[in-house]
């Protein structure tokens, strides 16, 4: 094994981190990096942190040196004939991968779990993350109909830019996300490329691009620990390019992604910097899925203010998109929640897709 430590602080300073969820080294059958070229790539797109996430695997966890000046966040594809997922935080072997490290194919889900939340819930109780991968794009899409989305902390609202029939996949992702915090299930949007390999034009493969989507988290340090407490926080957005940082303001007490205000009644401000603009776009604030505010944005940094009141009473959350000037999401960000009601009838699959 590898020296590299997991545990390492590559910077103790809390701010915006950037990164990308879920990518494969040549330690996958189909991935043709080694680490250090992922370091390098991930460098070239000013990117902090990757996720290493092979199918079925950790053997990239050996190959990461232990000098490398990089922050890798430790990962598995559990790549099932149903679905993946991805599993964040676990530093080495675990006894539940036993059935899973047998082949990187799509394998049928182990006969000792009767569904798939008995092997989330097993990983859960470890304190690792489960985040389901690219959950409607064909072939590859979730199949699990009854998963228990309590067991589930996150899912990859976006997935590789490059792949044509994420054009259609990832904005329908974002509608069944939308469904589930209105239904009151809280669940944590990141964004992966899902990277094998550089496109290759010339065989016609469009391959991917590191940091395409990025998700930016703000996290207390720059490790794997600060990065996935800042997840679990939901101090997370997706993002094209643009970066935000999204905050409410009642009565002088300031909230931010993640945060929920509580009961408070009155109007609350919501301000949004948004920076890394490379083109005009325009800003929506979203409250229960419906648009509630919008504003125009010029081709550089800028801000944003929106007032809204709040009913203390009522169980809302708010998110700020961006978007370009044909409609198309720049940028998502996880919510800021207002008393948020978790629904604990709506944990299943099926019934938290309204």
């Amino acid at each position: 094994m590898s020296g590299y430590s997991f545990s390492k602080v590559f910077n103790p300073e809390p701010g915006w981190y950037s990164g990308d969820f879920h990518l494969h080294s040549n330690a996958s059958v189909d991935g043709e990096n080694s680490t250090a070229e992922l370091v390098e790539l991930a460098r070239d797109e000013g990117l902090d942190f990757l996720a290493l996430t092979d199918h079925n695997t950790i053997d990239g966890f050996s190959d990461i040196d232990e000098n490398i000046n990089f922050t890798f966040i430790p990962g598995i594809e559990v790549t099932l004939s149903k679905g993946h997922f991805n599993v964040f935080g676990m530093g080495g072997w675990r006894p539940w991968m036993e059935e899973i490290c047998v082949t990187q194919k799509a394998l049928p889900l182990p006969d000792k779990y009767q569904e798939v939340k008995d092997l989330m819930g097993l990983i859960a109780q470890e304190g690792h993350i489960n985040s389901i991968n690219h959950p409607l794009l064909h072939p590859w899409e979730w199949l699990f109909k009854k998963t228990d989305l309590s067991y589930v902390h996150c899912i990859e609202l976006w997935n590789d830019l490059y792949w044509p029939d994420n054009a259609i996949a990832n904005p329908k992702t974002v509608d069944l996300w939308t469904g589930w915090l209105n239904a009151g299930v809280k669940v944590v949007a990141v964004g992966g490329s899902d990277y094998h390999y550089l496109p290759k034009p010339e065989k016609g493969l469009p391959g991917e691009r590191l940091g395409q989507p990025t998700t930016y988290v703000y996290a207390e340090e720059l490790s794997a620990i600060g990065v996935l407490d800042g997840v679990r926080r939901g101090r997370a957005v997706v993002s094209r390019g643009p970066q935000i940082n999204l905050q409410a303001n009642l009565e002088g007490e300031k909230f931010n992604i993640g945060d929920d205000i509580g009961e408070q009644d009155g109007e609350v401000e919501f301000t949004a910097k948004i920076d890394k603009l490379t083109e005009f776009a325009h800003a929506q604030l979203v409250r229960n899925g419906q648009i509630v505010a919008s504003e125009q944005l010029g081709e550089a940094e800028g801000i944003v203010r929106f007032r809204v009141e709040n009913d203390g009473s009522s169980s809302s959350w708010f998110r700020l998109d961006v978007l370009d000037d044909e409609g198309s999401a720049l940028a998502i960000t996880n919510p800021i929640f207002a008393n948020y009601q978790k629904n604990e009838n709506s944990n299943l699959w099926d019934g938290a897709r309204s």
